[in-house]
C-alpha cells in the first residue's frame, strides 16, 4: 500500500474511532439525569457489548487475512471471546454488567498488548491505548450513576 494510503487510512481509523467515544460520554452522562438513567444505561450497555465483539472482529480479520499462512485457531478462539463476554454482561443487572464490560474491554486490550504485540501495527497499539482508556472512564461514569440510583 502506497504512504498516501497508509495515511489516510490510519487517519480514518483515527477519526472513526475517537468518534465512537461519543456514543459512550453521551450516554454515560445523561444517566445521570433521573428521567433518562435506565434508558441511558441500557443503552451504553448495548454499545459497549457490540464494541466488544467489533474488537474480536478485528483479530477474525486479521486471521482471515492470513489464513494459509500459519495456525490461527488461536486468534480466531481469542476473537470470538469479547462477543461472547459482551452478550454474557447484558444478561446481568446494570451494576453488574458494567463492570463485567469494563474488565472485558481491559482483558482484550491487555491481551492484545501480550499476546498479538508483534501483529498490530504502533499506530493502532497507541490508537487502543487512547480509545480503551476513555471508554472505560465513560463506562465507570455511568457505573457510577447506575450505583447512585439505586439509593
Amino acid at each position: 500500500m502506497s504512504d498516501r494510503f497508509l495515511t489516510r487510512n490510519v487517519l480514518a481509523a483515527r477519526v472513526l474511532g475517537v468518534a465512537g467515544l461519543i456514543p459512550f460520554y453521551v450516554l454515560a452522562l445523561l444517566a445521570w439525569r433521573d428521567d433518562l438513567c435506565a434508558v441511558a444505561l441500557a443503552a451504553v450497555e448495548g454499545y459497549a457489548a457490540v464494541v466488544l465483539a467489533f474488537l474480536g472482529a478485528v483479530h477474525w480479520g486479521r486471521a482471515l487475512a492470513r489464513l494459509d499462512g500459519r495456525n490461527h485457531i488461536g486468534t480466531l478462539a481469542f476473537g470470538v471471546m469479547p462477543a461472547l463476554l459482551g452478550w454474557l454482561a447484558l444478561l446481568l443487572p446494570v451494576e453488574f454488567s458494567l463492570p463485567m464490560l469494563i474488565a472485558g474491554l481491559v482483558l482484550v486490550w491487555g491481551t492484545e498488548q501480550m499476546m498479538f504485540f508483534d501483529a498490530l501495527p504502533d499506530w493502532y497499539r497507541r490508537l487502543r491505548h487512547l480509545l480503551t482508556g476513555a471508554s472505560v472512564f465513560a463506562l465507570m461514569i455511568a457505573w457510577a450513576a447506575a450505583m447512585l440510583a439505586m439509593f
